[in-house]
């Protein structure tokens, strides 16, 4: 199959299939566009659709085992696009994620403990803590003229120093769309061995970071094999978090075995039938469809700049570095989060509000411009209709 512009552009119609991002009527009406759920709105590889239809068809869906095959799956995956090398025994399966970032909170911490996170941020890292009992000690992210912003670490070594027992970073950084540097992780992970904690990196936007810019994963800096616990998973890459699958990855088997305990103690369990089948498929035969779906990718983003430039002239977009969301600064408008949304249902279409990611970004938006070039440009005319002075 041929991955090029006009598969993207085709898209698909998910109404109707339990789909958060299209069915929520609290959120989208039937007529709408959703800019919102970070999810994609292109059809999955066909190596994923082939690996789950074959499976499938054998007619029972009982108790799996892990043969090993879906570890060297991930392992070969990530040194073939990322060039970090990983040894058999420092994963652990997981369902998802925010799984993982609220299993590191319970392994690292206790109750009342600080956990230190730069913001804005995804709103899953506050629940993870504040959930669990601890306390978000809250690092900003400074911006510069431009709207990129900048790691604040002497603003992270306040909060080592005011007790955080724990520091989780979103690397690649949502929703700020920044590709961390070297230089950058080596700093923090400095942090993390001067104050003793453990830092866990939030890696699930790892294959989406455009050029000249590269993903540099937390395990490949000087230092992690002690203090690092990376988590990833197929599911943004490929498109497939409804079938939860994700893997947390340590080059410190103690930290592995204390995460795995908690995760234990909760009953938590992961790799269901369907999930194994397409996670693996996806790492040993999606790259062709991941290369052309990055391609894509890279001219919405460009698409994008110039729509909010000819659509939205009073909004600051944040320079796209990574991911397929784009935040973007509407403060100049004179409208809070909540009338923006308001003014955006009005109009049929849904954006994700930026006091998601922190109560001091009132006035963003984070845009996901992972779907079809169309579709794009008409939320974007109808942002803009939404926000015309009366």
């Amino acid at each position: 199959m041929k991955y090029d512009r006009a598969f993207f552009d085709a898209g698909l119609e998910r109404h109707n299939t339990r789909c958060e991002k299209w069915d929520d009527r609290g959120v989208l009406s039937e007529e709408g566009i959703a800019l919102w759920v970070a999810d994609m709105d292109f059809r999955c590889a066909q190596p994923i659709v082939d690996a789950i239809m074959e499976r499938a068809q054998h007619p029972c869906y009982g108790y799996n085992i892990d043969d090993g095959t879906d570890e060297e799956a991930l392992i070969g995956y990530w040194q073939r696009r990322h060039q970090l090398n990983i040894r058999k025994g420092q994963t652990k399966m997981l369902p998802c994620v925010v799984t993982g970032l609220k299993s590191c909170v319970r392994a690292f911490t206790n109750e009342g403990d600080k956990v230190a996170i730069f913001t804005p941020i995804y709103g899953p890292f506050y629940a993870s803590i504040q959930e669990n009992k601890r306390i978000p000690e809250l690092v900003g992210l400074i911006p510069g003229e431009d709207g990129r912003y900048q790691m604040n670490l002497s603003g992270m070594e306040k909060a080592l120093q005011n007790g955080a027992k724990l520091i989780m970073l979103c690397n690649p950084h949502n929703p700020i769309s920044r590709a961390w540097e070297k230089e950058e992780l080596e700093g923090l992970l400095a942090l993390a061995e001067r104050y003793d904690v453990p830092l866990v990196s939030d890696e699930i936007h790892a294959d989406f970071v455009y050029a000249p810019r590269k993903f540099v994963p937390i395990l490949s800096i000087p230092g992690a094999q002690k203090r690092a616990i990376m988590l990833c998973a197929a599911s943004k890459t490929f498109n497939v978090a409804g079938l939860q699958q994700a893997t947390c990855v340590s080059f410190n088997p103690d930290y592995l075995k204390k995460i795995g305990e908690k995760i234990s103690a909760a009953g938590v369990t992961s790799g269901n039938t369907f999930a194994l089948y397409a996670t693996k498929a996806a790492y040993e035969q999606g790259d062709a469809w991941l290369d052309g779906l990055m391609e894509y990718l890279d001219e919405n983003r460009k698409a994008l700049a110039e729509l909010v430039e000819k659509y939205l002239p009073k909004a600051k977009l944040t320079p796209v570095e990574a991911t397929y969301l784009a935040w973007l600064d509407l403060r100049a408008y004179g409208k809070t989060c909540q009338e923006m949304t308001e003014a955006f249902m009005k109009n049929g279409v849904a954006l994700t509000t930026g006091v998601f990611f922190g109560e001091d970004a009132d006035g963003f938006m984070r845009i996901n411009f992972g779907c079809p070039r169309g579709m794009l440009e008409e939320g974007i005319r109808r942002m803009a209709n939404a926000l015309k002075e009366d």
